[in-house]
């Protein structure tokens, strides 16, 4: 009997280490490609990738744990660990599809500040609105765009009932616009300088003192602006001169 369950052991670990190598290519698409930091706190990934990765890397493992039986005809332990692997792709299929849905799209600028949206923030009629480019969502990576102001008093209204509604302009894909020329002047007008949050207290200034290390830069070429993600508020730090985005800081830019 012991020996059987040494052998269920061996049998469990090296089913863990294949689900390790399996789940570390999906975990590079999920960190790298669908929650690149800081998406996957700020869009909710953090929480779903961790249901993932702890679903296969249990699920799969222990069922052979418990079903590996070496007194088994080869015919039936061949079933079980079929059985076994099906359920295991299954788990991580609707898993990655859960994180496909709910992956952020697009980061847009709207009057002060910047709104993070998923692909399950978006109603899929609404894309035929939207000009052409806009018309399919990205499947790797978030963009940075703007959105065009209303174009008559009737649009104004509706905008603002939506947005009374909860569907700011940002959920709209008809009110998408690249990140142009406007955009950039409007956003200059709206940025503070990063010291201004380096100001406010002990706790931020080691977070902006951390940031400016890391990223080897001047307190005086950087400027903030928030980042909206639901009930969450960070702030999006950009570099001046190109209003390149030089990184996140978890703390409230309002």
């Amino acid at each position: 009997m012991n020996s059987l369950w040494v052998i269920r052991c061996k049998a469990a670990g090296v089913h863990f280490l294949c689900s390790l190598v399996v789940l570390s290519a999906a975990a590079f698409v999920l960190f790298f490609e669908w929650f690149p930091y800081p998406y996957w706190s700020l869009a909710g990934g953090k929480r779903l990738i961790e249901i993932i990765f702890m679903v296969d890397l249990v699920l799969g493992p222990l069922l052979t744990l418990l079903l590996f039986d070496v007194r088994k005809t080869k015919l039936a332990l061949a079933l079980d660990m079929a059985l076994i692997i099906i359920l295991q792709i299954g788990a991580m299929s609707y898993g990655l599809y859960s994180a496909f849905v709910a992956r952020p799209v697009y980061l847009v600028y709207e009057v002060d500040r910047f709104v993070v949206v998923t692909a399950a923030d978006v109603d899929p009629n609404d894309l035929v609105k939207a000009e052409s480019d806009f018309q399919q969502l990205p499947r790797r990576g978030i963009k940075k765009i703007g959105v065009r102001d209303p174009q008559s008093a009737k649009e104004r209204a509706a905008s603002f009932e939506l947005a009374l509604a909860g569907k700011d302009v940002s959920l709209r894909p008809d009110y998408w616009k690249h990140f142009d020329e406007a955009s950039k002047q409007q956003l200059r007008q709206r940025m503070r300088s990063l010291a201004e949050l380096d100001a406010r207290g002990e706790s931020e200034k080691k977070l902006v003192s951390d940031f400016l290390k890391e990223h080897k830069e001047r307190i005086d070429a950087l400027y903030y602006i928030p980042v909206v993600f639901r009930d969450q508020v960070w702030s999006v730090v950009l570099v001046e001169s190109t209003l390149e985005i030089a990184g996140y800081l978890p703390i409230d830019g309002f």
